[in-house]
């Protein structure tokens, strides 16, 4: 039988009514807890409920203009093992963990739930984990609703650097869809995720230092449903310019790999080099590089706080994320004359692709999308550019840019195992191929 653990438990309903539990199982005591976490009263644990579309259970989200009518639960926690000294929990900014046990002597197994389903495989995963003496911990993450997706990384602390667990470390179980780690803890806390967390916060410090520079603008645009700001970055040495880039990013809560590769794209637009320079002088680019940050603050797998992809929202219209970037981008382009040039939604899969539009498809400028992709293999021999046309069929912001502005529009998706250092090489690569040949078809 799993042993019980002593569990301090939170439900946060999102987006507005904020419950707070503790619960004391198995020992009827209440240790003192690290991180700094008071005991609380004991009651009767909350049962996380899972919305799903409509709040009828096994109905489908398939309309993409429909939502629950149920907010989504989530259940922030802590739990200790008190005859191992060893604590779990997901009480930080993108934690997600449902609930953890042991089994035997030897194994804490940590189960993954996503938000609501039905839901796209993103098996999202962060938690913390510490002793107060060190000692080796076997930790087995099993999913509901989903599989092992993400290699685990660690750092220690919340300031540590990111790295990925050794193979050795790594026990995955394909036939199931688990894997089990082998941790090292003590008493610094370590942070196990699926990915690098960076969470809304990162993103204000990023926009922050970017909206330093002085042909660099940052407003607020709106909020989410839970409050959070969504910002826009705009860049340009001349605000009349009337050629206009739009870029997008993290619809999807888990695809950091798509945020790092937004990142150096966009730091190379708003560089000091020559090209960038010409470039700010004649076009205006836009950037929203946060369009979930309620997703992205509470660690779901793929959606909004209403249990909705975003990015299958791009025709209804129901969302405040995607109306309110909707709205923005058409007040910074609807002056006379102004022309969208170029526009890119950056997101996370199993490998480098970028999703274009089906070359039958007119733009402008015409042609611009094959003559982007030459020059990127031109410039890097050595990196396969993989390009997967397809037509309007889905409701994506792909096909809402094209759609409402003529423009060549990109999925640049990103693999979640990139090596990191090709991921910015190959998005600043992107970037100046973008640029120098946009200015040739300007002059």
């Amino acid at each position: 039988m799993p042993r019980r653990p002593f569990t301090r438990s939170f439900l946060l309903v999102t987006p507005a009514l904020l419950v707070l539990a503790a619960c004391a199982t198995g020992t009827g005591t209440t240790p003192a807890v690290p991180e700094g976490a008071a005991p609380t009263t004991a009651v009767q644990e909350t049962p996380r409920a899972v919305a799903t579309a409509g709040g009828v259970p096994g109905t489908a989200l398939g309309d993409p203009a429909s939502s629950p009518s149920t907010a989504i639960d989530v259940h922030r926690r802590t739990t200790g093992f008190l005859d191992a000294g060893v604590w779990i929990s997901n009480e930080m900014p993108g934690g997600w963990m449902d609930e953890a046990w042991r089994e035997g002597d030897s194994l804490v197994v940590a189960r993954i739930r996503p938000e609501n389903t039905p839901i796209n495989n993103s098996a999202w995963y962060a938690f913390k984990v510490w002793s107060p003496e060190v000692r080796t911990v076997d930790l087995r993450l099993t999913y509901d609703g989903g599989r092992h997706r993400y290699w685990p990384k660690t750092r220690t602390g919340p300031q540590g650097t990111w790295d990925p667990l050794p193979p050795e470390a790594v026990r995955i179980d394909t036939a199931v869809g688990t894997a089990t780690l082998r941790l090292e803890v003590g008493p610094d806390t370590l942070w196990v995720a699926g990915q690098e967390v960076f969470t809304s916060g990162a993103f204000r410090a990023w926009n922050d230092s970017l909206a330093s520079l002085p042909y660099v603008d940052l407003s607020t645009v709106g909020t989410s449903p839970g409050g959070r700001p969504l910002e826009m970055l705009r860049i340009t040495n001349s605000p009349q310019a009337s050629r206009h880039i739009l870029i997008i990013g993290r619809q999807h809560p888990p695809e950091v790999t798509g945020t790092l590769a937004l990142m150096a794209f966009v730091e190379e637009l708003a560089g000091d080099s020559p090209l960038a320079r010409e470039f700010r002088r004649t076009f205006q680019t836009h950037v929203v590089p946060l369009v979930n940050p309620d997703g992205v603050d509470l660690g779901y797998w793929r959606h909004n706080t209403r249990g909705v992809d975003l990015n299958r929202d791009w025709v209804a219209f129901q969302q405040p994320e995607t109306r309110t970037v909707r709205d923005a981008f058409l007040g910074v382009t609807g002056a006379d004359g102004a022309e969208v040039w170029f526009a890119a939604d950056f997101h996370s899969t199993n490998r480098d692709v970028f999703y274009t539009l089906d070359r039958s498809l007119e733009t402008h400028p015409p042609g611009f999308m094959d003559r982007w992709l030459d020059r990127i293999r031109r410039d890097l021999p050595d990196y396969t550019v993989s390009d997967v046309p397809s037509g309007l069929q889905s409701p994506t912001s792909r096909n809402w840019f094209y759609q409402e502005f003529g423009a060549p529009a990109v999925i640049y998706e990103v693999g979640d195992a990139t090596d990191r250092t090709l991921i910015r090489e190959v998005a600043a690569t992107a970037a100046r191929a973008l640029m120098a040949l946009l200015l040739e078809e300007a002059r």
